[in-house]
């Protein structure tokens, strides 16, 4: 499962302004993909001194500026996402009972994974439970000339109470060579059992020393994911 990002969220989101072309890294970090996707998203990953091998960041980008920054470790194990929209942040509280495992999904094919997070937020302070499962196919993609193996996933969110608070279903793209998970076609499921879809599939992939490496502006559908944030809020 790649990162916790209630996409839903996203049409409550204020303005920001929009950021420079470049996207200037902590210090102590490098910038090692770009990924310009659909629905008016940019992600910039890249690593920092002291991180262990495998283990890096992503900083996304709408169409309004900076929407979100996660931490993953070395199996894509949630570590810390701050989510600007709301000012919230989720910190990975271990050790997880079923902690996520892309070696796992990858060896076995299928991925189960269920842990906590502390989340705080302006007059909020609270855990929340992560639960769901990676399920990978045997189908393929071709993106932007990487082949992306298609994974199955179902997560949820629950309250302390137990109350499914988010829950988002579709598919993913890994690219098992890497070890990359990225967005796909996803539907979040209201508490009335409403489905609203989403497409973040990837339609660039850029390194360095390639033409938008590092940009933070996006490029594709944000006109058309503008007016139905729009439509969505009345």
């Amino acid at each position: 499962m790649q990162k916790l990002i209630a996409i839903a969220a996203v049409a409550a989101a204020p303005a920001f302004p929009v950021f420079a072309a470049d996207f200037e890294e902590p210090e102590g970090c490098e910038t090692f993909l770009t990924v310009q996707s659909k629905s008016c998203t940019v992600s910039n990953l890249y690593r920092c001194d002291g991180d262990e091998k495998g283990a890096f960041s992503e900083a996304v980008f709408g169409g309004n500026g900076l929407n979100s920054l996660v931490s993953y470790d070395a199996q894509y194990q949630w570590l810390d996402a701050r989510y600007m929209w709301d000012q919230s942040r989720e910190v990975f509280s271990p050790p997880a009972e079923d902690a996520i495992d892309i070696q796992t999904l990858i060896r076995d094919g299928v991925d189960t994974f269920r842990f906590t997070l502390h989340r705080t937020a302006p007059g909020e302070d609270r855990e929340v439970t992560v639960v769901g499962a990676d399920v990978l196919t045997e189908e393929t993609r071709t993106i932007d000339g990487v082949e992306l193996a298609v994974v199955n996933t179902d997560l949820q969110i629950l309250a302390e109470d137990g109350t499914v608070e988010y829950h988002a279903r579709g598919i993913q793209y890994l690219n098992i060579q890497t070890g990359h998970f990225f967005l796909g076609q996803e539907e979040v499921i209201d508490a009335d059992g409403t489905a609203t879809p989403y497409d973040n599939s990837p339609v660039d992939f850029i390194h360095e020393g390639e033409a938008g490496f590092a940009q933070t502006v996006p490029l594709y559908e944000c006109d058309e994911f503008e007016a139905s944030l729009k439509v969505d809020a009345g």
